[in-house]
């Protein structure tokens, strides 16, 4: 009885490995012209999963091209200005680099005599490299489409295979338009939520790239932190590390000395004011933010000096110099008749002297 069991079982694995041979086979045979697209993927993917394929270069080899012809296929339907199924392109153009990826390293594996003979790289190589050119196309009709999550997995991709596989991808990391799309990538996944997190990562590297959009990126990385994430930590990290990023704009400075005002932390705020006048001696609005935060900290004589400096040496008709030191003038007063209120009326004569002297 045990001996029949055992038969049995080994029959079933037998038909079922079987079965998935016929799947490659299946797969193979719909692909020849007139090829037959669906009835190729319903084979091939099942044996993507199965035990007895799944490790096989040939299985993700037909994997692959099944997808890179279903691409091909939707391009050449939007060529001919006939129906295209986008979803079904965006899908498959990621998923025919995945798979061939797979397949290119199953096919550089020895052989049972030790020996490295590839029988797919020359295909893979040439398709992958119409692949590589398929992403931008495929994205931005993802990104017409408004499908910014499509769009991100797909330009993600194009910007990953150089990490990927520098051998295969190098050369499209020294190409022009690379860091373009980057940038156009970190653009979808802002205008998606579900790709925020995914945003955010390409921001953190793109900030130090170079590229002439690397300073908008960076505001939206702060905006993000700031405003989404509700992470003061990363937002104020953010603007420090970008005001020295980009020593030319006012942006990440300007933003840190508010949010320390904002925050009652003058002192950090004058340290950013002095580093700004330091690098824009002739902007007036620095120096009247700096007198009006000295104000706060009651520090009048040198808000006073710093209300002057504007007036003599940056904007001799600053009203808003003028109107600082009518504040500190107003405030010292202020201060000072509150505590001439204090002390008795007899002794009242010298402070409304010292009174009339300020």
């Amino acid at each position: 009885m045990k001996k029949l069991v055992l038969s049995v079982a080994m029959a079933t694995l037998a038909c079922g490995a079987f079965a998935q041979k016929s799947n490659l086979s299946k797969a193979k045979n719909a692909l020849y012209e007139p090829a037959d697209l669906a009835a190729a993927k319903n084979a091939i993917e099942p044996a993507l999963t199965n035990a007895e394929t799944k490790d096989l270069a040939e299985t993700h080899f037909l994997a692959g091209q099944v997808y890179y012809k279903t691409v091909e296929q939707e391009s050449k339907n939007k060529m001919l200005q006939q129906p295209v199924n986008q979803a079904l392109q965006n899908e498959c153009v990621v998923k025919a680099i995945d798979e061939y990826l797979i397949a290119y390293d199953l096919d550089q594996k020895p052989n049972e005599k030790g020996k490295i003979k590839p029988k797919y790289q020359k295909d893979i190589e040439r398709n992958l490299k119409s692949l590589s050119n398929s992403l931008i196309e495929v994205g931005y009709g993802a990104y017409q489409e408004k499908d910014y999550k499509a769009t991100v997995a797909i330009w993600g991709k194009y910007i990953d295979l150089p990490k990927i596989n520098p051998q295969l991808f190098g050369e499209i990391a020294k190409d022009s338009s690379y860091n373009d799309y980057r940038f156009y990538t970190i653009n979808a996944a802002m205008l998606d939520e579900s790709q925020i997190d995914k945003g955010i990562e390409m921001m953190e590297e793109f900030k130090t790239s170079g590229h002439k959009d690397a300073e908008t990126a960076a505001q939206w990385l702060y905006q993000t932190y700031a405003e989404k994430k509700k992470d003061d930590t990363k937002a104020v990290r953010t603007l420090k590390e970008c005001a020295k990023i980009f020593p030319n704009s006012n942006y990440f400075t300007a933003n840190l000395i508010n949010y320390y005002i904002k925050n009652n932390q003058a002192n950090d705020a004058i340290k950013y004011l002095d580093e700004a006048i330091s690098q824009n001696p002739k902007d007036p609005q620095y120096y009247v933010v700096k007198g009006n935060t000295l104000v706060d900290l009651k520090k009048y004589d040198d808000a006073i000096a710093t209300y002057n400096k504007v007036i003599s040496d940056v904007d001799p008709n600053s009203a808003e110099a003028y109107q600082g030191l009518g504040i500190v003038y107003i405030s010292k007063a202020s201060e000072l008749q509150a505590e001439a209120d204090k002390i008795p009326f007899s002794q009242k004569a010298k402070y409304n002297a010292k009174m009339k002297e300020v």
